[in-house]
């Protein structure tokens, strides 16, 4: 799939984040990523592994939060299930799943919603057991029960993926593309669990949000009007949107690979710095959100009155660190609900000025969770 890139303007917001993020300056100060947030394994063998089960299930619209948090409740209860050989040799699917709903419950007190009460963990979740079931299997007879064993001698990413594309090899694994094993590789990296080399940035929502938004992502001629069906949003009529497949993932992806490697950037801050700018910063504009009374994403022409705004309104961009780049407003909703990614309209500026000095330094909600 052609895509194209704007790299003159990519040099320029990836300097920015990745200062931003090594120095820890403005919205990057004093964030904890989800998965330094609990006490991982001392035996690297185990740490890694743990990882790699970890990765399985951060698909979709889930906050990244609650598998780290059930996986490191399961791992309490049922270390076992971390361990490639046991659950080939000793677990079957309805054990696992016996396991699965006894942590859920535990966690959600008994108040879970949606399959099995699992909450946010209820998204395909009998898939997720077959796959970390048959996983589990290949890692054992083919890794050495050691996620580690498939880095050995690796120089660059795609080198890696070849090893474990399950749709062409029979030591690959199920349920994990180019975007969870990117992931999976950079929390690698991140514990020196395996060596440094060329990555790509994981290419979900929030990435592809912060690269279409600041125009380095150029779609001319993939992307259409918006037509939308009986259950879409009719105020999106019109928008410029793009059906989401894997090659157009795959195709942002090499490219980020590329591109970061050869400009001097490193992914280890490229990646980090984009998810959390579009998580914390890009997910509270008021253009970006769902209205509870069913009027989805509030028009631009409206927003020129200041009182079309919400009030205390904390205003995220201007304490955005790329926000002179960034000339569209995406929401997460038709992403995650129907597949689509769809710009809103030009991202409009709150009408009041923000006074230097004054009002205390932006704080998303989505940071706050523990």
């Amino acid at each position: 799939m052609k895509v194209n890139f704007d790299e003159k303007r990519a040099r320029e917001v990836f300097q920015i984040l990745e200062n931003g993020w090594q120095r820890r300056n403005g919205i990057f100060n004093g964030i904890v990523l989800p998965q330094d947030r609990w006490d991982a394994p001392v035996d690297n063998r185990e740490h890694a592994n743990w990882l790699f089960y970890t990765a399985l299930p951060m698909r979709g619209g889930i906050m990244s939060e609650e598998p780290f948090k059930w996986m490191w409740k399961l791992k309490q209860r049922f270390p076992e299930l971390f361990e490639p050989a046991e659950i080939a040799g000793k677990w079957t699917l309805e054990k696992m799943k016996e396991a699965f709903i006894e942590v859920t419950a535990e966690i959600l007190n008994g108040n879970g919603v949606g399959e099995m009460g699992a909450g946010a963990l209820s998204w395909n979740m009998d898939e997720h057991i077959r796959s970390w079931h048959k996983n589990s299997v290949v890692l054992s007879r083919y890794w050495g029960s050691d996620i580690r064993n498939i880095f050995w001698g690796v120089t660059e990413f795609e080198e890696a993926f070849r090893r474990v594309d399950h749709y062409h090899v029979e030591t690959g694994f199920k349920g994990m593309r180019r975007k969870i094993f990117s992931l999976l590789t950079i929390w690698l990296q991140e514990r020196n669990l395996i060596p440094l080399f060329p990555t790509p940035i994981p290419i979900d929502f929030h990435a592809l949000r912060i690269l279409w938004g600041t125009e380095v992502l150029k779609l001319n001629g993939l992307a259409k009007p918006f037509n939308p069906a009986s259950y879409q949003a009719e105020q999106l009529r019109g928008k410029t949107a793009l059906r989401i497949s894997e090659k157009f993932m795959d195709a942002i992806a090499k490219w980020s690979q590329k591109f970061i490697h050869k400009s001097g950037f490193s992914h280890m801050n490229i990646n980090p710095a984009i998810w959390v700018l579009s998580r914390s910063m890009c997910s509270e504009h008021v253009q970006t959100s769902s209205k509870k009374d069913g009027s989805l994403y509030a028009k631009a022409d409206l927003l020129k009155n200041v009182s079309a705004w919400p009030k205390k309104y904390k205003d995220p961009c201007s304490y955005c660190p790329v926000e002179k780049w960034c000339k569209w407003a995406i929401p997460a909703a038709p992403y995650y609900r129907w597949g689509m990614l769809v710009r809103a309209g030009k991202r409009v500026l709150y009408p009041v000025m923000k006074l230097p000095g004054l009002g205390e330094f932006f704080n998303s909600r989505r940071n706050k969770r523990r």
